[in-house]
């Protein structure tokens, strides 16, 4: 007897750039040569009408990250970080607990301020992310994998 296999969910990949204009790309009918975006754009699901309700990076992050304006998330202007509490709650904590997905961040997170001048206890603040060393992947944010770009090698901070 066979029995029927649920099918997958579908592979969720989300790229984020910062002051990036929307017209630079090849799928755009720019000149640029970006084949691999372009692939990706034919294949996967685009968002382009989408607006933001601040233009500031840290604040638009967060923002995406919880689904919630800035008002509601706090987070209004860079060098105000995101509660990881409710950082915790947005799509990538929902998806891991919701959904069963394996939840992974690369890159800038910004959902926190880098540069401060006592520890945050944050792995983002160049002050705190010494305690964290370069074998920390996570969790973070409601992502269970972290590979997090920060200013420089900052572990080797004092």
């Amino acid at each position: 007897m066979s029995h029927p296999t649920s099918p997958r969910p579908p592979n969720i990949l989300l790229i984020m750039s910062d002051q990036q204009r929307a017209d630079c790309f090849g799928f755009e009918g720019r000149k640029l040569r970006t084949p691999h975006l372009d692939r990706l754009a034919r294949q996967g699901t685009r968002f382009s009408a989408c607006i933001t309700s601040n233009p500031v990076c840290q604040p638009t992050r967060a923002s995406i990250l919880t689904g919630q304006l800035c008002l509601t998330h706090g987070v209004h202007d860079n060098g105000i970080d995101l509660d990881p509490a409710v950082g915790e709650q947005g799509f990538a904590g929902t998806l891991a607990d919701k959904a069963g997905y394996d939840t992974a961040f690369f890159g800038k997170a910004h959902f926190a301020t880098y540069h401060t001048f006592v520890p945050t206890g944050s792995p983002e603040c160049v002050r705190s992310s010494a305690n964290f060393g370069p074998d920390w992947f996570g969790p973070y944010m409601g992502f269970h994998h972290v590979e997090m770009m920060l200013i420089g090698h900052n572990w080797f901070l004092p």
